[in-house]
């Protein structure tokens, strides 16, 4: 039975070698399409990989936030851009409740594991009830867990799986 006051925050769990950014995004073009209102951050591959490896996209608006910095490749440092999250976090910020059906972070990893990268908008996110969506890799979920208060569903990289997670958690949809 949808219990309305049950928090509904879900990670999809991916394992290495998985397609899980294309399933996401598949999933929440295919809820655009419906006219579900779907605001946050998907992450893709840079297609200019001598600037960045990775960036994020605004659901919403297509602007893309280059989140890494070319180091070099001697470089053991972390090639996360903190300007790049900072910039790209005001996506986050700007959600409103009223048009919100659901809300994408790109990712729960080390940074969000630690109290830093998007863990403050989630957090803010998650208290305001509205739904989250997130992809942790397997060897974050114990922080991920830890995290939520093991209040979060996980759910696989799948079709089938993601839009059954949506239906429960929306029954009104």
């Amino acid at each position: 039975m949808f219990d309305p006051d049950a928090p509904r925050i879900a990670a999809v769990v991916s394992r290495p070698g998985q397609a899980t950014d294309a399933v996401v995004r598949d999933f929440v073009d295919g809820l655009r399409a419906k006219g579900i209102r779907v605001q946050g951050l998907l992450q893709e591959i840079c297609p200019n990989p001598g600037h960045c490896k990775y960036q994020l996209q605004d659901i919403v608006t297509g602007k893309r936030y280059p989140i890494s910095q070319d180091l070099g490749n001697d470089s053991g440092a972390c090639a996360l851009d903190p300007a790049g999250l900072a910039e790209a976090s005001e996506v986050i910020r700007r959600v409103e409740d009223a048009t919100t059906d659901l809300v994408v972070f790109n990712r729960f990893s080390g940074l969000e594991a630690e109290g830093q990268g998007f863990a403050q908008e989630m957090l803010d996110i998650m208290s305001r009830g509205l739904p989250v969506l997130t992809i942790v890799r397997e060897f974050w979920l114990p922080a991920w867990r830890r995290f939520t208060g093991d209040l979060a569903d996980e759910i696989l990289p799948e079709h089938n799986a993601l839009n059954a997670w949506f239906r429960q958690s929306h029954p009104e949809r």
